[in-house]
């Protein structure tokens, strides 16, 4: 008696059937985070103009002027889109799963199939978010040139890629010590002030610069304001210390994230 050959699903196929589980919770968390709203997506756009606004204010009653000849809506921009992309990406992939605990009893979701998607949207809105800002900062007469297209791509490559890693670092950490869910809000808020989201930390003296340029996000920010910059001196940052970073915390991120996995199924 033969027995039944089951045909083996092969990689084409799986991949596919996990890029529609992934295109289809994009949707939903866009749906979820701006359908209920009556600015809608547009509410994701109105945070990140009024903290440049906020900033950008105080900027020019002190007087200080962006360097390298950047406008100041220019020089804000390249700090918070970074930032937001990081920042939002770790925060996003550490309540992923809380939120979407009735979508893991479908077989073809997964923990990482929800974090991928949150990240692709948080990735997405602040695409959107920059587009939107610098079309308003030309229209109002702002000095801008992109001088170094290639330095902005590769920085909207790498931004979300340390992002993604480290929030499955920190997501799946959480999973086998929740207290780190309370520590992470501490730690994003100095990371906010230590990354050079609204000043140039190349302009700072070694004795601060120096440590503040261990933070792979000021690296991240001071590279993409060369891009905009006039002057013809990178600001101070490593492509390869950024890359390192970004590979590390993925493959660890990943590695934790199915080994808290297999912790939560026990």
């Amino acid at each position: 008696m033969n027995a039944c050959a089951f045909p083996t699903p092969s990689v084409s196929s799986a991949l596919t059937v996990q890029g529609r589980v992934i295109a289809a919770l994009i949707l939903r968390e866009v749906h979820t985070l701006y359908g209920n709203t009556k600015l809608g997506y547009l509410w994701a756009i109105i945070q990140t103009v009024f903290a440049i606004s906020v900033f950008w204010f105080f900027r020019e009653v002190l007087g200080a002027h962006a360097p390298h000849g950047m406008g100041t809506a220019v020089f804000l921009l390249c700090g918070f889109i970074p930032w937001h992309i990081f920042s939002d990406m770790l925060t996003r992939c550490m309540k992923a799963v809380d939120a979407n605990q009735a979508l893991l009893t479908f077989p073809q979701v997964t923990e990482l199939d929800l974090m991928i998607a949150r990240c692709i949207v948080v990735w997405g809105t602040q695409l959107v978010c920059a587009i939107v800002i610098l079309s308003i900062a030309a229209f109002m007469g702002q000095s801008m040139e992109l001088r170094h297209p290639g330095t902005l791509a590769a920085t909207l490559f790498f931004a979300p890629l340390l992002g993604l890693g480290t929030g499955l670092v920190f997501a799946s950490l959480a999973r086998l010590w929740p207290t780190l869910e309370r520590l992470v809000p501490i730690l994003m808020r100095f990371l906010f002030f230590a990354s050079g989201v609204f000043f140039q930390v190349s302009e700072l003296p070694a004795r601060f610069s120096t440590p503040l340029l261990l933070n792979p996000v000021a690296q991240l920010i001071e590279w993409q304001r060369y891009g905009f910059s006039a002057s013809s001196a990178a600001p101070l940052y490593s492509a390869g210390y950024v890359a390192a970073w970004c590979l590390t915390s993925l493959c660890l991120g990943l590695l934790l994230e199915r080994y808290a996995r297999g912790r939560a199924i026990r």
